[in-house]
């Protein structure tokens, strides 16, 4: 298949089929059903429970003569007794059964049982016989869900004690009925005790094959994965072919340093999500190592380049954490009928790996030229973006912007959406710059958005961003006074631009309060000027960074960090906007600490009609 180049996206934000940070290894049907139907020992759990159903029958059959039974030798007895046989050649010679068939053996063999016991007409006779109920919980446990179960386990009860209670009204000694009745029920918690050690052994198997941070497969559990994705196309000969996508995130130290190692774990789990969501249920999604996932897909020609597409278009899009990039490789073999081998899975990991190294340094090459005075790059940048540029520019979208107790919506911010192919909004803006163009894609970013807030809610700001050199080199006075009489602007300084000469900044910026614009300093907490961007500018409005919010219900350093800019900024009086709040304890932090407003994916996703959730640099 056709190898693309990497794709690249801005950042932080499992098949059993975990999802990332939130499942644990489940404990019902399916994961059981999974588990017996991809290992080679299902073939001799059928065999066994095949002969216990075999034995259930001829119990049956071997208590029909002994006279216990209305009318000597009940014809229903027998004949309920001989569907064993039928019922025990399915699970020989069948496949394991999915759920709904599990269900229906155990409420085959409650049937049975109960119609059985209650056809004697000594009630004590048949108490022993409610031992076969604990075999049928064991099978509960193994395949069938909690529910089923419990509710298995409660007509077991039920039956043992009303048959005891017939006993006693029969005449029966009721110190032997009680002790006999005990006895059995005692049995029933068997299928607790096993429950309970079916899921300790569960925990320490997933611990060996799955990544405990983003709940993929690790190296080990990818090769075992195997098996499954063999059951899966096991009747598929015909074009089958097997595909394997492998993703790097680029200077993955780099995010750590800066960032902490909460937000690289956060950038982790965050692509582990995008993985799963682009891939079929059967596709095998893991994590290598550290910063390497690796997907392996079974299918036709075409659904292996369908799903590396959707991967790459899933990690174009962003995150309200710091940006990150990723590089993609992808290679793929023809299988015919022939089964999937770790070792043809371990050759086209190394060829996805060989691409995807070329792709990265393509881009590595690429970003060296761009700044650099290769006028042919830079030449075919700045020809990309100015066609973009007489086509409208970049797509806009708006995320709200909320007050931090009532989480009414008192604002917009505008999120620049780019062509899919050449990276995030922040690669485009970064681009341009390098390319000299920064602020006309800047320009034409506001004028998109400025055209497209016609649709806001009356009564509702509307943020826009723009660079220290557009600030300086525009008239943005002159373009917004016609939109100004229908709403309130804040101009967002986004702080990743080292701002050099404060002086000239700081005129532009009083001719933009002197027409009723608000002046708003982005990312506080990280960039390049910290604090004194915020002095020298004096702004009306600070945004405190995601690196600030991200984990700051649990962490006291990010907490007292906030704590002490929301304090800075009111005792300038500036007003704050603490951004990226994805958790209910990050909003109550928020409240807690006296931010004026919101935003992020709790309290707001950008509009529905586009893709959610771009990261800086957004629309200007």
């Amino acid at each position: 298949m056709p190898i693309s180049d990497p794709g690249i996206v801005p950042a932080a934000k499992g098949r059993t089929r975990y999802r990332p940070g939130l499942d644990a290894p489940h404990e019902d049907a399916a994961d059981d059903h999974t588990f017996f139907a991809n290992t080679t020992r299902e073939r001799w759990v059928r065999y066994f429970i095949g002969c216990l159903t075999l034995l259930f029958g001829l119990s049956g059959v071997l208590m029909a003569p002994s006279g216990i039974y209305y009318g000597g030798v009940p014809v229903f007895v027998l004949i309920g007794s001989l569907t064993a046989i039928p019922v025990a050649i399915a699970w020989f010679v069948r496949p394991w059964p999915s759920p709904p068939l599990a269900n229906a053996f155990v409420l085959y063999a409650d049937v049975s049982i109960v119609a059985i016991l209650f056809s004697s007409v000594d009630s004590f006779v048949p108490l022993t016989g409610c031992m076969m109920f604990t075999i049928v919980g064991v099978f509960t446990v193994i395949a069938s869900s909690s529910r089923v179960m419990w509710t298995h386990l409660a007509v077991s009860v039920a039956t043992v004690l009303t048959l005891g209670v017939l006993a006693v009204r029969q005449g029966t000694n009721p110190w032997l009925v009680s002790a006999t009745a005990v006895t059995v029920a005692t049995l029933y918690l068997t299928p607790l005790m096993m429950r309970t050690y079916l899921r300790y052994l569960r925990s320490r198997a997933s611990g060996a094959v799955i990544d405990s941070l983003t709940g993929l497969y690790n190296r080990r559990g990818l090769l075992e994965a195997i098996d499954g994705v063999n059951d899966a196309y096991a009747d598929t000969t015909t074009d089958r072919t097997i595909g394997v996508t492998v993703l790097d995130v680029d200077r993955f130290k780099d995010i750590n340093d800066r960032f902490g190692h909460p937000t690289g774990d956060a950038v982790l789990i965050d692509i582990a999500s995008r993985l799963v969501s682009a891939v079929p249920e059967t596709s095998v999604v893991s994590r290598l190592s550290g910063d390497e996932f690796v997907i392996v897909h079974i299918g036709s020609a075409e659904q292996i380049a369908s799903s590396d597409h959707r991967i790459r278009v899933g990690l174009d899009e962003s995150y309200s954490g710091p940006p990150y990039t990723a590089s993609v490789g992808s290679a793929s073999e023809f299988l015919a009928g022939e089964p999937v081998t770790p070792a043809v899975v371990r050759k086209l990991i190394a060829l996805a790996d060989i691409e995807m190294y070329r792709s990265k340094s393509r881009l590595s090459e690429d970003d060296g030229r761009s700044r650099g005075s290769t006028t042919g790059t830079r030449a075919d940048v700045r020809t990309r973006i100015e066609g973009l540029i007489s086509a409208g520019g970049p797509d806009v979208v708006f995320q709200p912007i909320c007050d931090t107790v009532t989480r009414e919506v008192v604002g917009y911010e505008a999120l620049s959406r780019f062509p899919f192919g050449y990276g995030s909004p922040t690669m485009w803006f970064r681009d341009a710059t390098n390319a000299g163009i920064g602020p006309l894609l800047e320009v034409a970013a506001i004028d998109r958005a400025l055209a497209a807030s016609e649709s806001l809610p009356a009564g509702t700001f509307l943020s826009l961003n723009a660079s220290a050199n557009t600030i300086r080199s525009t008239d943005l006075p002159t373009k917004l006074r016609p939109f100004q009489k229908d709403r309130q602007f804040h101009l967002e300084i986004t702080e990743h631009e080292r701002v050099d000469d404060y002086r000239a900044v700081t005129r532009s910026i009083e001719s933009l309060r002197a027409v009723g614009i608000f002046i708003s300093v982005d990312d506080v907490g990280a960039g390049f000027a910290g604090l004194r961007q915020v002095v020298e500018l004096r702004p009306d409005t600070l945004k405190v960074d995601y690196a600030l919010v991200h984990g700051i219900d649990t962490d006291p350093v990010r907490r007292a960090a906030a704590a002490s800019v929301i304090e800075f900024a009111h005792e300038i009086g500036s007003r704050v906007i603490m951004e990226g709040i994805e958790t209910e304890a990050e909003l109550r932090v928020a409240v807690e600490l006296g931010a004026d407003m919101v935003q992020g994916f709790l309290t707001g996703r950008p509009g529905a009609s586009t893709r959610t959730g771009h990261r800086k640099r957004r629309a200007t």
